[in-house]
């Protein structure tokens, strides 16, 4: 009886290696039979292309390069996420024809394909400029033709990108491990201060300075995260606002002694922050973007976990004797 399972459990491994040689080789062949999406002139114009384009229907963004550098042009060249721009540029690279569909334009609609309704991502200017438009989606692959072709190609690979300039900026403001921050010290437009400082060099929880912070020591770490690891809601260049004095001056030291300063400001009812000043070491550099040009927009909850107040900090009342 023994002998009867392994051999059935043989005769079954066998047929299951069979079965994905088959789907491996079948694989093999659609690869052959398939070509890029891109000719060579185009993979050459995506390699050079010192813009990109991506439009549905009226509204649109544009990304430009600037050196090694890629920002928002219509967002007042603001950097964007090259982690998005790498999957664009990966979907275009990489995209592959699998099948020739109609070349009747009347289906363009139905298909997803028209010009007002089809992401169009326009690539580079002038003579070696060429536009894609991407359509409905047939399982993991999509619909596309060339700007200015009827014909319509199956390719094996769907691209859904936004073309809202505000998803492309990188709002990452600071990137600081709580760890590496030894001191922060607040100070408000009224004159009253918080500092904190922690036991030892390594350690992650704060703690007031001076004083007891009343078992508030997960809001104080939370206070200087605000600042360490913060992510704006927006961004407008500094000279486009007019902000009043600071409602807030803070700062931030490391134990390999970099330095930190940042504002933030109330203006018509939003909050805004603005990097000030930023002293690296040579030991261990912040990740903090400091161009000076920007303000950053906060979120309220952002804002409120910043603003810690003193009275804040007072023990939790205790419940009354029965």
């Amino acid at each position: 009886m023994r002998k009867i399972i392994l051999i059935a459990l043989a005769l079954v491994a066998v047929a299951l290696v069979a079965v994905a040689l088959q789907v491996r080789n079948s694989d093999r062949v659609t690869d052959l039979e398939s070509r890029p999406l891109l000719d060579e002139a185009q993979q050459a114009a995506l390699a050079d292309a010192e813009q990109l384009t991506l439009a549905r229907g009226e509204q649109q963004v544009v990304l430009q390069r600037e050196g090694s550098d890629w920002t928002v042009a219509n967002r007042d060249q603001y950097p964007l996420q090259r982690a998005r721009l790498a999957a664009l540029l990966l979907a275009l690279r990489e995209g592959r024809v699998l099948e020739a569909k109609t070349s009747n334009p009347e289906y363009h609609a139905r298909l997803g394909l028209a010009t007002d309704a089809a992401l169009q991502v326009s690539v580079g200017t002038g003579e070696s400029a060429f536009g894609v438009l991407f359509g409905n989606t047939v399982g993991s692959n999509q619909l596309v033709r060339m700007a200015g072709d009827d014909q319509v190609w199956l390719i094996n690979r769907a691209l859904n990108m936004s073309v809202n300039a505000q998803d492309w900026l990188d709002l990452q403001v600071s990137q600081i491990p709580l760890e590496r921050v030894s001191q922060a010290h607040w100070q408000y437009a009224d004159g009253e201060t918080l500092r904190l400082d922690k036991a030892s060099e390594g350690d992650y929880n704060f703690k007031l300075a001076e004083g007891d912070a009343g078992g508030h020591e997960r809001e104080l770490n939370s206070m200087v995260l605000a600042l360490a690891d913060l992510r704006a809601q927006n961004v407008a260049l500094r000279s486009a606002l007019a902000l009043p004095a600071p409602t807030l001056q803070m700062q931030l030291t490391s134990w390999a002694g970099a330095e930190l300063k940042a504002s933030l400001f109330e203006l018509e009812g939003a909050y805004w922050l603005t990097i000030d000043q930023l002293n690296q070491s040579e030991e261990q550099p912040l990740t903090v973007y400091d161009d000076p040009r920007w303000a950053f927009q906060l979120g309220v909850a952002q804002h409120d976990r910043m603003t810690l107040r003193q009275a804040d900090l007072q023990p939790a009342a205790e419940a009354p004797a029965q």
